[in-house]
């Protein structure tokens, strides 16, 4: 009697284990799940933010303000903008709006002096020896 308790005793100690082991399994599979729709999402967002990074980088034409306004070192802001689908920056520059091009520096003009007139002392131009 004894004995068949025993067996009893442990053939539910051996169905419990198979009954945890099955869910500890299932719980696995929903854990690889999860965590590979996170890490999907998470690649989707990363690519979001660099070509954000790259956008602004392209209309500020400044890497290093970049750089300073986003947070990001100025190597990865450059990085970004090299690697990024140029086709698709100027996409979603295009979604943001006109980009206003920038004003053309133009050459501040030199005043001409006149020439200096022979004789004329008053410009301090011609130095005569007396």
């Amino acid at each position: 009697m004894a004995l068949r308790q025993r067996q009893e005793l442990e053939l539910r100690a051996v169905k419990a284990v198979e009954q945890t082991a099955g869910a500890l399994d299932e719980a696995q599979r929903r854990r690889r799940e999860a965590l590979a729709r996170l890490d999907e999402e998470a690649a989707s967002v990363v690519a979001a933010h660099e070509l954000a990074v790259a956008v602004l980088s392209t209309v500020l034409r400044d890497d290093d303000l970049a750089a300073a306004l986003t947070g990001v070192d100025v190597a990865r802001v450059r990085a970004y903008r090299r690697g990024a689908d140029h086709a698709a920056v100027r996409a979603r520059i295009a979604e943001l709006g006109a980009v206003v091009p920038r004003r053309r520096r133009t050459a501040v003009p030199v005043p001409e002096t006149p020439a200096p007139v022979p004789g004329d002392s008053g410009s301090g131009a011609s130095f005569e020896r007396t």
